[in-house]
């Protein structure tokens, strides 16, 4: 597993690396992100992947409300983002990280997701058992 260095160049980045710098340049809300990410690193052995997003809501139209405020906001180089994902291999892991969330106070409502059917649809399935956990910032 490689370590977070913010000095990679950007080409030679993964995508959880990005994922993993724009997490340390959150600032919304609560939400700290260079804190939650250093928190996240020194428990690197309890997840498996790591997303920075927004919550979707969907409405009768055919774009999710509020969804593009990052598109609306690149231009301002802020990725409006209020909503981590984490990814993690079996209830224990991910039990064991929802209780550093919120014992390291991330600030964000902590949700862990352990239902397997409901996790499978939303990761479009997979054979593993993985809980996600959700981090929410208001």
């Amino acid at each position: 597993m490689r370590e977070f260095d913010p000095s990679t160049p950007l080409g030679d980045a993964t995508v959880q690396e990005i994922q993993w710098e724009l997490l340390r340049r959150a600032q919304h809300n609560a939400l700290d992100g260079e804190q939650v990410l250093g928190s996240l690193m020194k428990h690197r052995s309890l997840w498996t992947a790591v997303l920075l997003d927004r919550q979707l809501i969907w409405a009768r139209a055919r774009l999710p409300i509020g969804g593009l405020i990052k598109l609306r906001d690149l231009p301002d180089n802020d990725w409006n983002a209020d909503t981590v994902y984490i990814l993690c291999e079996g209830r224990e892991n991910g039990r064991r990280l929802a209780e550093v969330a919120r014992g390291e106070d991330w600030g964000g409502e902590v949700i862990v997701y352990d239902d397997q059917e409901e996790v499978a649809l939303s990761l479009g399935g997979g054979p593993d058992e993985y809980v996600i956990i959700k981090v929410w910032w208001d």
